[in-house]
Protein backbone atom coordinates (compact mmCIF):
# COMPACT_ATOMS: atom_id res chain seq x y z
CA UNK A 1 0.00 0.00 0.00
CA UNK A 2 1.65 3.42 -0.37
CA UNK A 3 0.66 5.77 2.13
CA UNK A 4 -0.98 9.05 1.91
CA UNK A 5 0.80 12.40 2.02
CA UNK A 6 -2.01 14.54 2.58
CA UNK A 7 -1.57 16.20 5.79
CA UNK A 8 -3.85 15.85 8.94
CA UNK A 9 -6.13 18.88 9.88
CA UNK A 10 -5.46 21.24 12.40
CA UNK A 11 -7.08 20.12 15.71
CA UNK A 12 -9.51 22.47 16.65
CA UNK A 13 -11.17 21.46 19.51
CA UNK A 14 -8.77 21.97 23.12
CA UNK A 15 -11.68 22.55 24.94
CA UNK A 16 -12.56 18.99 24.79
CA UNK A 17 -9.34 17.29 24.88
CA UNK A 18 -6.54 17.27 27.66
CA UNK A 19 -7.21 20.32 29.54
CA UNK A 20 -11.12 20.24 29.88
CA UNK A 21 -10.64 16.93 31.35
CA UNK A 22 -10.40 17.70 35.12
CA UNK A 23 -13.66 20.07 34.65
CA UNK A 24 -15.38 16.71 33.91
CA UNK A 25 -14.48 15.57 37.18
CA UNK A 26 -15.27 17.90 40.18
CA UNK A 27 -13.93 15.59 43.01
CA UNK A 28 -11.28 14.90 41.80
CA UNK A 29 -10.37 18.19 40.55
CA UNK A 30 -9.22 19.35 43.84
CA UNK A 31 -6.76 16.50 44.91
CA UNK A 32 -4.98 17.47 41.42
CA UNK A 33 -2.62 20.63 40.63
CA UNK A 34 -4.88 21.98 38.03
CA UNK A 35 -6.90 24.30 39.75
CA UNK A 36 -3.56 26.13 40.79
CA UNK A 37 -1.74 25.68 37.40
CA UNK A 38 -5.24 27.15 36.29
CA UNK A 39 -5.30 30.40 39.21
CA UNK A 40 -1.77 30.83 38.09
CA UNK A 41 -2.83 31.22 34.48
CA UNK A 42 -5.62 33.42 35.28
CA UNK A 43 -3.44 35.94 37.39
CA UNK A 44 -1.19 36.13 34.94
CA UNK A 45 -3.99 37.02 32.32
CA UNK A 46 -4.86 39.76 34.55
CA UNK A 47 -1.61 41.34 34.41
CA UNK A 48 -1.22 41.26 30.69
CA UNK A 49 -4.92 42.18 30.66
CA UNK A 50 -4.30 45.26 32.51
CA UNK A 51 -1.45 46.03 30.70
CA UNK A 52 -3.19 46.21 27.72
CA UNK A 53 -6.26 47.81 28.82
CA UNK A 54 -3.81 50.73 29.54
CA UNK A 55 -1.80 50.61 26.28
CA UNK A 56 -5.22 50.74 24.42
CA UNK A 57 -7.63 52.74 26.68
CA UNK A 58 -5.12 55.39 29.20
CA UNK A 59 -1.84 55.57 26.38
CA UNK A 60 -3.74 55.20 23.12
CA UNK A 61 -1.27 53.76 21.36
CA UNK A 62 -3.47 52.03 19.18
CA UNK A 63 -1.53 52.68 16.18
CA UNK A 64 1.24 50.14 17.90
CA UNK A 65 -0.98 47.54 18.68
CA UNK A 66 0.65 45.04 16.25
CA UNK A 67 3.99 46.00 17.56
CA UNK A 68 3.08 44.83 20.92
CA UNK A 69 0.25 41.77 19.79
CA UNK A 70 3.10 40.83 18.33
CA UNK A 71 5.12 40.56 21.15
CA UNK A 72 1.85 39.36 23.38
CA UNK A 73 1.33 36.70 20.86
CA UNK A 74 4.88 35.00 21.37
CA UNK A 75 4.34 34.76 25.53
CA UNK A 76 1.05 33.26 25.43
CA UNK A 77 1.97 30.81 22.74
CA UNK A 78 4.34 29.56 25.50
CA UNK A 79 2.54 30.36 28.75
CA UNK A 80 -0.40 27.70 28.07
CA UNK A 81 2.27 25.20 28.89
CA UNK A 82 1.43 26.06 32.34
CA UNK A 83 -2.06 24.09 31.81
CA UNK A 84 -0.22 21.41 30.74
CA UNK A 85 -1.52 22.15 27.15
CA UNK A 86 1.57 22.12 24.30
CA UNK A 87 2.83 25.15 22.98
CA UNK A 88 1.37 26.56 20.26
CA UNK A 89 3.17 26.93 17.17
CA UNK A 90 3.85 30.34 16.09
CA UNK A 91 1.71 30.70 12.06
CA UNK A 92 4.51 33.75 10.61
CA UNK A 93 6.54 32.35 7.96
CA UNK A 94 10.38 33.53 8.17
CA UNK A 95 10.74 36.90 6.41
CA UNK A 96 14.10 38.47 5.25
CA UNK A 97 15.20 42.20 4.92
CA UNK A 98 15.80 45.14 6.58
CA UNK A 99 13.13 46.02 9.84
CA UNK A 100 11.00 48.22 6.91
CA UNK A 101 10.69 45.16 4.92
CA UNK A 102 10.26 42.83 7.79
CA UNK A 103 7.89 45.23 9.03
CA UNK A 104 5.15 45.70 6.16
CA UNK A 105 5.86 41.58 5.67
CA UNK A 106 4.48 41.18 8.63
CA UNK A 107 1.73 43.86 8.20
CA UNK A 108 0.48 42.13 5.16
CA UNK A 109 0.02 38.88 7.54
CA UNK A 110 -3.44 37.82 8.52
CA UNK A 111 -1.69 36.11 11.75
CA UNK A 112 -0.56 39.33 12.95
CA UNK A 113 -4.47 40.91 12.75
CA UNK A 114 -5.59 37.77 14.64
CA UNK A 115 -3.41 38.63 17.09
CA UNK A 116 -4.33 42.09 17.43
CA UNK A 117 -7.69 40.74 18.14
CA UNK A 118 -6.88 38.47 20.60
CA UNK A 119 -5.01 41.49 22.40
CA UNK A 120 -7.87 43.47 21.97
CA UNK A 121 -10.12 40.85 23.34
CA UNK A 122 -8.00 40.62 26.48
CA UNK A 123 -7.85 44.42 27.46
CA UNK A 124 -11.88 44.53 26.68
CA UNK A 125 -12.88 41.11 28.55
CA UNK A 126 -10.10 41.65 31.65
CA UNK A 127 -11.97 44.53 34.03
CA UNK A 128 -14.98 42.85 33.63
CA UNK A 129 -13.62 39.64 34.59
CA UNK A 130 -11.15 41.21 36.99
CA UNK A 131 -14.50 42.22 39.29
CA UNK A 132 -16.23 39.13 39.15
CA UNK A 133 -13.05 37.53 40.70
CA UNK A 134 -12.30 40.19 43.39
CA UNK A 135 -16.38 40.08 44.15
CA UNK A 136 -15.80 35.85 44.13
CA UNK A 137 -12.91 35.87 46.27
CA UNK A 138 -13.38 38.79 48.82
CA UNK A 139 -16.77 37.16 49.61
CA UNK A 140 -15.25 33.36 49.98
CA UNK A 141 -12.19 34.26 51.31
CA UNK A 142 -14.25 36.67 53.73
CA UNK A 143 -16.31 34.24 55.19
CA UNK A 144 -13.55 31.56 55.18
CA UNK A 145 -11.23 33.25 57.18
CA UNK A 146 -12.99 36.28 58.62
CA UNK A 147 -13.88 34.05 61.79
CA UNK A 148 -10.41 32.89 62.31
CA UNK A 149 -9.25 36.72 61.71
CA UNK A 150 -11.50 38.88 64.06
CA UNK A 151 -14.00 38.16 66.51
CA UNK A 152 -17.29 40.83 64.91
CA UNK A 153 -17.93 39.29 61.73
CA UNK A 154 -21.26 40.54 59.88
CA UNK A 155 -22.61 38.94 57.45
CA UNK A 156 -25.49 40.59 55.88
CA UNK A 157 -26.28 42.24 58.87
CA UNK A 158 -25.92 39.11 61.14
CA UNK A 159 -23.74 38.33 63.69
CA UNK A 160 -21.00 35.48 63.60
CA UNK A 161 -20.68 34.87 67.11
CA UNK A 162 -20.59 31.00 67.31
CA UNK A 163 -18.75 28.24 67.22
CA UNK A 164 -21.06 26.83 65.15
CA UNK A 165 -22.12 29.71 63.01
CA UNK A 166 -18.42 30.47 62.71
CA UNK A 167 -18.43 26.92 61.37
CA UNK A 168 -20.85 26.89 59.09
CA UNK A 169 -19.86 29.87 57.11
CA UNK A 170 -16.68 28.96 57.75
CA UNK A 171 -17.80 25.74 55.14
CA UNK A 172 -19.87 28.31 52.90
CA UNK A 173 -16.94 29.98 51.94
CA UNK A 174 -14.75 26.90 51.76
CA UNK A 175 -17.40 26.11 49.42
CA UNK A 176 -17.74 29.17 47.44
CA UNK A 177 -13.49 29.07 47.15
CA UNK A 178 -13.93 25.40 45.67
CA UNK A 179 -16.29 27.02 43.06
CA UNK A 180 -14.08 29.61 42.51
CA UNK A 181 -11.09 27.35 41.79
CA UNK A 182 -13.12 25.67 39.30
CA UNK A 183 -14.74 28.45 37.71
CA UNK A 184 -10.89 30.39 37.56
CA UNK A 185 -9.52 27.06 35.87
CA UNK A 186 -12.35 27.11 33.42
CA UNK A 187 -11.77 30.61 32.22
CA UNK A 188 -8.08 30.07 32.06
CA UNK A 189 -9.05 26.84 29.47
CA UNK A 190 -11.52 29.09 27.37
CA UNK A 191 -8.49 31.38 27.13
CA UNK A 192 -6.43 29.03 26.18
CA UNK A 193 -8.46 27.36 23.69
CA UNK A 194 -9.61 31.16 21.99
CA UNK A 195 -5.51 31.49 22.11
CA UNK A 196 -4.81 28.22 20.03
CA UNK A 197 -7.71 29.57 18.07
CA UNK A 198 -6.27 33.07 17.03
CA UNK A 199 -2.70 32.52 17.85
CA UNK A 200 -1.97 29.24 16.03
CA UNK A 201 -1.37 28.55 12.61
CA UNK A 202 -4.59 28.19 10.53
CA UNK A 203 -5.18 24.89 8.06
CA UNK A 204 -4.43 27.09 5.07
CA UNK A 205 -1.22 28.32 6.49
CA UNK A 206 0.30 25.35 7.86
CA UNK A 207 -0.36 23.94 3.76
CA UNK A 208 1.04 26.61 2.53
CA UNK A 209 4.46 26.43 4.58
CA UNK A 210 4.07 22.29 4.02
CA UNK A 211 4.21 23.19 0.29
CA UNK A 212 6.65 26.46 0.59
CA UNK A 213 8.64 23.18 2.37
CA UNK A 214 8.63 20.81 -0.12
CA UNK A 215 9.18 23.37 -2.84
CA UNK A 216 12.50 23.80 -1.13
CA UNK A 217 13.22 20.30 -0.60
CA UNK A 218 12.49 20.10 -4.78
CA UNK A 219 14.97 22.37 -5.48
CA UNK A 220 17.36 21.31 -3.19
CA UNK A 221 17.29 17.83 -4.95
CA UNK A 222 17.55 19.34 -8.42
CA UNK A 223 20.35 21.12 -7.43
CA UNK A 224 22.06 17.96 -5.63
CA UNK A 225 20.96 15.96 -9.13
CA UNK A 226 22.35 18.45 -11.48
CA UNK A 227 26.42 18.57 -8.93
CA UNK A 228 25.78 14.93 -9.42
CA UNK A 229 25.65 15.07 -13.20
CA UNK A 230 28.45 17.51 -13.15
CA UNK A 231 30.87 15.06 -10.88
CA UNK A 232 29.86 12.33 -13.39
CA UNK A 233 30.96 14.34 -16.51
CA UNK A 234 34.05 15.47 -14.85
CA UNK A 235 35.30 12.39 -13.90
CA UNK A 236 34.07 10.57 -16.64
CA UNK A 237 36.18 13.14 -18.79
CA UNK A 238 39.00 13.94 -17.05
CA UNK A 239 40.96 11.55 -14.64
CA UNK A 240 38.87 8.24 -16.43
CA UNK A 241 40.46 9.41 -19.68
CA UNK A 242 43.67 9.84 -18.14
CA UNK A 243 44.02 6.49 -16.59
CA UNK A 244 42.70 5.07 -19.74
CA UNK A 245 45.51 6.79 -21.76
CA UNK A 246 48.05 6.28 -18.88
CA UNK A 247 46.56 2.22 -18.85
CA UNK A 248 47.59 1.94 -22.75
CA UNK A 249 50.95 3.55 -22.53
CA UNK A 250 51.94 1.00 -19.93
CA UNK A 251 50.84 -1.31 -22.19
CA UNK A 252 52.82 -0.39 -25.01
CA UNK A 253 55.82 0.14 -23.04
CA UNK A 254 55.78 -3.42 -21.45
CA UNK A 255 55.05 -4.87 -25.31
CA UNK A 256 58.49 -3.13 -26.12
CA UNK A 257 60.62 -3.61 -23.74
CA UNK A 258 63.62 -5.69 -24.79
CA UNK A 259 64.26 -8.73 -24.32
CA UNK A 260 67.45 -7.81 -22.17
CA UNK A 261 65.70 -5.72 -19.96
CA UNK A 262 65.63 -6.64 -16.22
CA UNK A 263 63.43 -8.65 -14.95
CA UNK A 264 62.29 -6.65 -11.91
CA UNK A 265 61.51 -4.30 -14.58
CA UNK A 266 59.13 -5.90 -16.31
CA UNK A 267 57.75 -7.13 -12.76
CA UNK A 268 57.54 -3.26 -11.52
CA UNK A 269 55.73 -2.47 -15.19
CA UNK A 270 53.33 -5.13 -14.58
CA UNK A 271 52.68 -4.17 -11.44
CA UNK A 272 51.82 -0.86 -12.02
CA UNK A 273 49.95 -1.64 -15.23
CA UNK A 274 47.34 -4.11 -12.62
CA UNK A 275 47.23 -1.45 -9.80
CA UNK A 276 46.28 0.98 -12.86
CA UNK A 277 43.61 -1.49 -13.96
CA UNK A 278 42.36 -1.65 -10.03
CA UNK A 279 41.96 1.98 -10.15
CA UNK A 280 40.42 2.33 -13.21
CA UNK A 281 37.57 -0.65 -12.05
CA UNK A 282 37.34 1.50 -8.97
CA UNK A 283 36.83 4.71 -10.68
CA UNK A 284 34.35 3.07 -13.10
CA UNK A 285 32.52 2.15 -9.78
CA UNK A 286 32.48 5.38 -9.00
CA UNK A 287 31.42 7.19 -11.56
CA UNK A 288 28.31 4.72 -11.97
CA UNK A 289 27.54 5.32 -8.07
CA UNK A 290 27.46 8.99 -8.92
CA UNK A 291 24.79 8.80 -11.78
CA UNK A 292 25.49 6.11 -14.41
CA UNK A 293 24.71 7.06 -18.05
CA UNK A 294 22.25 3.66 -18.36
CA UNK A 295 19.62 5.89 -16.36
CA UNK A 296 18.98 8.57 -18.50
CA UNK A 297 19.55 5.75 -21.45
CA UNK A 298 17.58 2.56 -20.18
CA UNK A 299 16.05 3.51 -17.75
CA UNK A 300 15.99 2.43 -13.77
CA UNK A 301 15.81 -1.25 -14.34
CA UNK A 302 18.71 -1.40 -16.58
CA UNK A 303 20.32 0.79 -14.49
CA UNK A 304 19.76 -1.58 -11.14
CA UNK A 305 20.98 -4.53 -13.39
CA UNK A 306 24.17 -3.32 -13.19
CA UNK A 307 24.26 -3.07 -9.96
CA UNK A 308 26.61 -5.92 -7.72
CA UNK A 309 30.21 -6.65 -9.00
CA UNK A 310 31.31 -8.37 -5.49
CA UNK A 311 27.20 -10.16 -4.78
CA UNK A 312 24.26 -10.97 -7.04
CA UNK A 313 21.98 -8.35 -7.93
CA UNK A 314 18.63 -9.97 -9.55
CA UNK A 315 16.02 -7.71 -11.18
CA UNK A 316 12.31 -8.65 -12.15
CA UNK A 317 9.37 -7.28 -13.02
CA UNK A 318 6.32 -7.62 -10.45
CA UNK A 319 2.68 -7.33 -10.64
CA UNK A 320 1.57 -4.61 -13.36
CA UNK A 321 5.26 -4.11 -14.44
CA UNK A 322 5.74 -3.79 -18.00
CA UNK A 323 9.64 -4.52 -18.62
CA UNK A 324 11.91 -1.46 -20.28
CA UNK A 325 8.73 1.02 -18.78
CA UNK A 326 10.00 4.88 -18.20
CA UNK A 327 9.42 7.30 -15.68
CA UNK A 328 9.76 11.16 -14.96
CA UNK A 329 13.94 11.10 -13.77
CA UNK A 330 13.77 12.38 -10.42
CA UNK A 331 11.53 9.35 -9.84
CA UNK A 332 14.04 6.46 -11.72
CA UNK A 333 16.66 8.78 -9.47
CA UNK A 334 15.30 8.30 -6.31
CA UNK A 335 15.13 4.64 -7.06
CA UNK A 336 18.27 3.98 -8.40
CA UNK A 337 19.76 5.56 -5.55
CA UNK A 338 17.89 3.67 -3.27
CA UNK A 339 18.86 0.18 -4.74
CA UNK A 340 22.46 0.72 -4.69
CA UNK A 341 22.65 2.16 -1.33
CA UNK A 342 20.39 -0.90 -0.34
CA UNK A 343 23.30 -2.96 -2.43
CA UNK A 344 26.13 -1.43 -0.58
CA UNK A 345 24.41 -1.84 2.75
CA UNK A 346 24.11 -5.41 2.07
CA UNK A 347 27.79 -5.78 1.15
CA UNK A 348 29.10 -3.61 3.85
CA UNK A 349 27.32 -4.58 6.65
CA UNK A 350 24.60 -7.40 5.89
CA UNK A 351 26.91 -9.94 4.88
CA UNK A 352 24.97 -10.67 1.60
CA UNK A 353 25.26 -12.53 -1.03
CA UNK A 354 22.53 -11.93 -3.12
CA UNK A 355 20.15 -9.28 -3.57
CA UNK A 356 16.33 -9.46 -5.27
CA UNK A 357 15.42 -6.41 -6.63
CA UNK A 358 11.48 -6.32 -7.91
CA UNK A 359 9.64 -3.23 -9.59
CA UNK A 360 5.71 -3.61 -9.49
CA UNK A 361 3.02 -0.87 -10.47
CA UNK A 362 -0.78 -0.55 -9.79
CA UNK A 363 -3.34 1.81 -9.44
CA UNK A 364 -2.47 3.55 -6.64
CA UNK A 365 1.31 4.09 -8.24
CA UNK A 366 4.69 2.19 -8.59
CA UNK A 367 7.03 0.20 -6.27
CA UNK A 368 10.49 -0.87 -5.86
CA UNK A 369 11.31 -3.95 -3.20
CA UNK A 370 15.05 -4.82 -2.22
CA UNK A 371 15.52 -7.66 -0.77
CA UNK A 372 19.25 -9.45 0.71
CA UNK A 373 19.83 -12.46 2.22
CA UNK A 374 22.04 -10.72 4.68
CA UNK A 375 22.10 -10.79 8.63
CA UNK A 376 19.70 -8.07 9.12
CA UNK A 377 19.57 -6.19 11.90
CA UNK A 378 20.04 -2.63 9.71
CA UNK A 379 18.42 0.57 11.82
CA UNK A 380 17.75 3.37 9.95
CA UNK A 381 19.05 5.39 13.30
CA UNK A 382 22.16 3.58 13.06
CA UNK A 383 24.18 5.54 10.29
CA UNK A 384 23.75 3.10 7.72
CA UNK A 385 22.41 5.67 5.18
CA UNK A 386 18.95 4.55 5.48
CA UNK A 387 17.47 7.44 7.03
CA UNK A 388 19.17 10.13 4.17
CA UNK A 389 16.96 7.07 1.81
CA UNK A 390 13.72 7.87 3.71
CA UNK A 391 14.29 11.33 3.91
CA UNK A 392 15.18 11.70 -0.34
CA UNK A 393 11.86 9.54 -0.73
CA UNK A 394 10.12 12.26 1.42
CA UNK A 395 11.49 14.81 -0.59
CA UNK A 396 9.49 13.72 -3.59
CA UNK A 397 6.45 12.69 -2.46
CA UNK A 398 7.67 9.15 -1.93
CA UNK A 399 7.45 6.33 1.27
CA UNK A 400 10.12 4.36 2.17
CA UNK A 401 9.73 1.59 4.54
CA UNK A 402 12.91 -0.68 5.91
CA UNK A 403 11.99 -3.69 7.61
CA UNK A 404 14.83 -5.50 9.05
CA UNK A 405 14.99 -8.57 11.82
CA UNK A 406 18.14 -9.45 13.24
CA UNK A 407 19.14 -12.52 11.46
CA UNK A 408 17.61 -11.26 8.34
CA UNK A 409 15.94 -10.70 5.14
CA UNK A 410 16.39 -7.04 4.70
CA UNK A 411 13.83 -5.35 2.94
CA UNK A 412 13.16 -2.21 1.43
CA UNK A 413 10.14 -1.10 0.27
CA UNK A 414 10.24 2.19 -2.22
CA UNK A 415 6.56 3.52 -3.36
CA UNK A 416 5.64 6.45 -5.02
CA UNK A 417 2.15 7.67 -5.90
CA UNK A 418 2.28 8.50 -9.65
CA UNK A 419 -0.19 9.78 -12.38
Amino acid sequence: MIDSMTPSPVQREPVRGALAAPLREPMRFLTTSAPWRGLAYFAGSMIVGWVLFFLYVVVVLLPFAPAWSFGLAKLERLRVTWLGDPAIGDPHPPVAGNLSARAGARLGERATWREVAYSLLLAVLTPIVFLGAVIGWTIGGGLLFGPLLSDEVNVMGTAVDGVVSRAVWGAIGAVICAAGLYITYAVAVAQAATARLLLGPTEEELQRRVSTLEASRGVLVHSFEGERRRIERNLHDGPQQDLASLSLQLGELQQNLPETADESLRGQVSEAQARLERAMAGLRDTVRGVHPQVLDDAGVEAACAELGGAIRVDVSAGEGWTPGRRLPAEIEQAMYYTASEAVTNAIKHGGASTVRITFAAGALGVSMTVMDDGTGGADPAGGTGLAGLIERAESIGATLTVLSPPGGPTTLYWAKAVS
